[in-house]
């Protein structure tokens, strides 16, 4: 893949930043796609399609601080992997064309797509404590650091994101 994304590129120092984007990230970001996806084939197309969006927006990659590179680059695939997952709802099968529409219709129980899906509906403070500490499962201490906040604000964030996480998935009647 990466000898595909580089042909996108003319400049020679642009192409070893993004073989080393590429080197450095794209395995954590297909482990976000398939938490996400749960198809390898699918969070390898959402990867691919995160590094076309990188590649659009590569003055703006240049810019971006290396401790802040991981989250750019977790929120795009994350993006991407949410749009494949949306375009997979919308396919039936060809097996269920002829099923009633009531058996077609998804039933109401909490499961990690959808809870991904109410997860993109929190406001950034609360979703991006919680994608450190649960997607990325980094220790609280770290969390305060790469956010300039004291751990203490992280814990109450991590508390009330969890609470409206909640209150999200009850609002939308999901089983919990």
């Amino acid at each position: 893949m990466l000898v595909f994304l580089l042909t996108f590129i003319d400049n020679e120092d642009d192409r070893q930043r993004l073989a080393a984007i590429f080197n450095e990230y794209h395995v954590q970001m297909e482990k976000v796609a398939m938490r996400i996806l749960e198809e390898q084939k699918d969070a390898e197309d959402a990867v691919q399609n995160a590094f076309i969006q990188i590649i659009k927006h590569f003055e703006k990659a240049k810019g971006i601080p290396c401790e802040e590179m991981l989250f750019w680059l977790i929120s795009i695939v994350k993006n991407e992997a949410l749009m494949i997952l949306r375009k997979n709802k919308r396919a039936v099968p060809l097996e269920d064309w002829k099923a009633p529409i009531s058996d077609l219709e998804p039933e109401k129980e909490l499961d990690y797509k959808a809870l991904v899906e109410l997860f993109t509906q929190m406001p950034d403070t609360y979703r991006a404590v919680l994608e450190m500490k649960f997607l990325l499962d980094y220790k609280d201490s770290e969390i305060a650091r790469r956010l300039g906040i004291s751990e203490t604000a992280v814990s109450t964030r991590i508390s009330r994101g969890r609470r409206l996480l909640q209150d999200l998935v009850r609002k939308e009647g999901f089983h919990i």
